[in-house]
């Protein structure tokens, strides 16, 4: 009894055909005929009841199958594993982001295939209180949290890379920047400035970004703004604040990707805060590494982050 054997016996039990399962394994159907009569010679009774109309597994047949199908599965994996430690990194990175990372993710996806062409790429959008957890199922390799993710006290099964940090800009109307703010924005947003203003906020049902979290932060650093209106998008953000509804805070780094019509403008309430990426310390996809400590860590691939996406006297890179 071989496992090339045992293969074949597979395909037919799953096909219940012989023609298909010979079609499956890319042999002659003659081929197939005669493992399984070597099969049923060896085990000393019948697997298959044939017929000229159908195939189907004898009770013997069907233990032999459940007994046998764990063995290949286990032997598939082991396969796999040894062409992938053969050939290298795995052949895809799964990448979860959060309402803001587009922009300069987008710019590291364009350095990561330029290394590595050969490794499939995707990403993938999630509320940020959800990214954690999809790290830790699998469902992706690469995180970029929200700055107020916090890890539990004392992990280790989170590896962090610090990428850099950026001070939030205000969002305002072209219009309104131009009249309303035309002397903040020479020297820097106040609260004072945001007093009797309506504040967009960009809101999750929960997590780091949610309507609470907003606005603790806004009563914080002492912005008393005339209403607080909450979006579940980006795309609506751009839009309420194009149309003269109210201001936001958002990531500086987003500043190249603003539609027509909105500026962003520097402000001294809101703090810096630091980016970062996360995947699991014992991740399963050496891709995951490749990127993390690989194109996070390049001097060269984050001066071009930097110099594309932040504004020079707001952030550093780690």
């Amino acid at each position: 009894m071989n496992l090339e054997r045992l293969e074949y016996f597979a395909a037919v039990a799953e096909n219940l055909n012989f023609t298909r399962a010979a079609e499956d394994c890319h042999v002659a159907q003659t081929a197939i005929s005669r493992h399984i009569a070597a099969l049923e010679s060896e085990v000393g009774c019948k697997l298959f009841y044939r017929t000229n109309r159908a195939v189907e597994l004898t009770p013997a047949g069907k233990a032999f199958y459940s007994e046998i199908l764990p063995m290949l599965e286990h032997y598939r994996r082991a396969l796999e594993k040894a062409r992938t430690a053969y050939s290298g990194p795995a052949s895809a990175l799964r990448l979860g982001i959060g309402q803001f990372e587009m922009g300069f993710v987008s710019q590291l996806f364009k350095e990561f295939h330029s290394l590595f062409p050969d490794i499939r790429l995707s990403v993938s959008q999630y509320p940020y209180s959800e990214l954690m957890r999809r790290l830790e199922d699998g469902t992706v390799d690469v995180i970029f949290p929200h700055p107020d993710t916090r890890l539990p006290e004392g992990q280790r099964e989170i590896q962090v890379q610090h990428i850099f940090t950026a001070a939030p800009g205000f969002l305002i109307s072209a219009e309104a920047a131009d009249s309303r703010f035309s002397s903040a924005r020479r020297r820097g947003l106040q609260a004072r400035d945001l007093s009797g203003e309506n504040i967009v906020l960009l809101a999750e049902s929960a997590g780091p970004l949610s309507g609470e979290a907003g606005t603790a932060q806004l009563e914080a650093a002492g912005i008393a703004p005339a209403s607080i209106t909450t979006v579940n998008s980006v795309s609506a953000l751009f839009l309420m604040v194009k149309a003269g509804l109210g201001g936001a805070f958002i990531p500086s780094f987003m500043e190249s990707e603003l539609p027509e019509g909105l500026a962003l403008l520097p402000q001294k309430i809101l703090p810096a805060r630091a980016y970062c990426s996360m995947i699991l310390a014992s991740s399963p996809n050496p891709a995951a590494g490749l990127f993390s400590g690989g194109i996070l860590t390049s001097r060269t691939v984050m001066n071009g982050i930097k110099k594309r996406y932040l504004r020079q006297e707001n952030c550093s890179i780690l």
